[in-house]
C-alpha cells in the first residue's frame, strides 16, 4: 500500500472530508490532497500533525505501507524508530527459524546415519531331522539306513534286510515298502541341545538328530528413528523455505 492510500483510509475512516482533515491537522488542503495522491510527502513536523489529528499508529503503518513508501519516509523519526524495530523483530524471527533448522538438520542427519552405520546381526537357528515315525517296539535307529540323497528312491524292505542281515527290524512285513513309512519332520531350535532326542508322537516315537546351523541375518535398523531423522531434515528444509519467504 502506497503511503498516500493509507492517509485516505485513515481520513475516511474518521468520515472526514479533506478540508475538515487539513483544519484538524492544521495543514492546507491542497498539501493533504498531495499527501493522498502520493506527489509529496510530509515533513517529520508534518508527519506529526497527522498523527495528531488522526491517531495514526506508527508501527502499524509500517506494517501494511510497500518498503518503497517507507524508504521515502524514513528521515521521520518516528518511522525510522519503527522500521529499525520491525527489522529488528524480523531478523529475530528469522535467525530463530534457522536456528531450529540447523538443529533439526544436525540431529536427523545424525539419527540418520546412526541408522545406517549399523551392521547385520545373525540369528542362528539349529535344524533337528527326524525321517520317520518309530513304531513301538522298533529300534530307534531303524531308519539310520536310509541316506538323505536317497529319500525318494524305492527300497523293497527286503532288499534292505539282506543287505544289513544283523539289522533286526520289527514291525514291517517283507514286501512292505519301506519308503512309505518315510516322513520327515524338521524342528528348529534357537539353542544346540544336543546331537539328538527322541520326542513321543502320536503312532510312536520320532528320533531327532541334527542336521544343520541356520544363519538367518537381519539388519539392525529402528525405522521408527530412520523416520523421526527423515522428518526432522524435512522440517529443516521447510524452516530455511519460511525463513527466505518471511525475510
Amino acid at each position: 500500500m502506497k503511503f498516500g492510500d493509507y492517509i485516505k483510509k485513515e481520513r475516511e475512516k474518521h468520515s472526514w472530508t479533506q478540508p475538515e482533515a487539513a483544519a484538524k491537522a492544521d495543514i492546507e488542503q491542497s498539501y493533504l490532497s498531495k499527501l493522498e495522491t502520493g506527489k509529496s510527502y510530509p515533513s517529520e513536523d508534518m508527519y506529526a500533525r497527522l498523527v495528531g489529528a488522526y491517531s495514526i499508529d506508527t508501527a502499524h503503518m509500517c506494517s501494511v505501507v510497500s518498503s518503497a513508501e517507507l524508504d521515502k519516509l524514513r528521515e521521520i523519526s518516528l518511522v525510522r524508530g519503527a522500521i529499525l524495530s520491525r527489522e529488528k523483530t524480523e531478523t529475530s524471527y528469522l535467525r530463530s527459524w534457522l536456528s531450529a533448522g540447523l538443529a533439526m538438520l544436525m540431529v536427523g542427519t545424525g539419527l540418520v546415519a546412526y541408522e545406517y552405520s549399523q551392521g547385520y546381526e545373525t540369528e542362528v537357528s539349529y535344524r533337528y531331522v527326524s525321517p520317520g515315525i518309530v513304531r513301538d517296539g522298533e529300534q530307534m535307529d531303524i531308519f539310520s539306513y536310509l541316506e538323505r540323497r536317497e529319500k525318494y528312491r524305492k527300497i523293497e524292505f527286503n532288499k534292505l534286510l539282506k543287505k544289513n542281515s544283523s539289522a533286526m527290524i520289527s514291525g514291517v512285513e517283507p514286501g512292505e515298502s519301506y519308503l512309505d513309512r518315510v516322513d520327515y519332520d524338521v524342528l528348529l531350535y534357537k539353542d544346540n541341545i544336543g546331537p539328538s532326542f527322541a520326542k513321543k508322537v502320536s503312532g510312536g516315537r520320532r528320533q531327532y538328530t541334527l542336521d544343520d546351523a541356520v544363519g538367518k541375518s537381519h539388519l539392525l535398523r529402528n525405522d521408527f528413528v530412520l523416520a523421526l531423522g527423515i522428518a526432522l531434515i524435512m522440517g529443516a528444509f521447510g524452516s530455511a523455505f519460511i525463513s527466505r519467504r518471511w525475510h
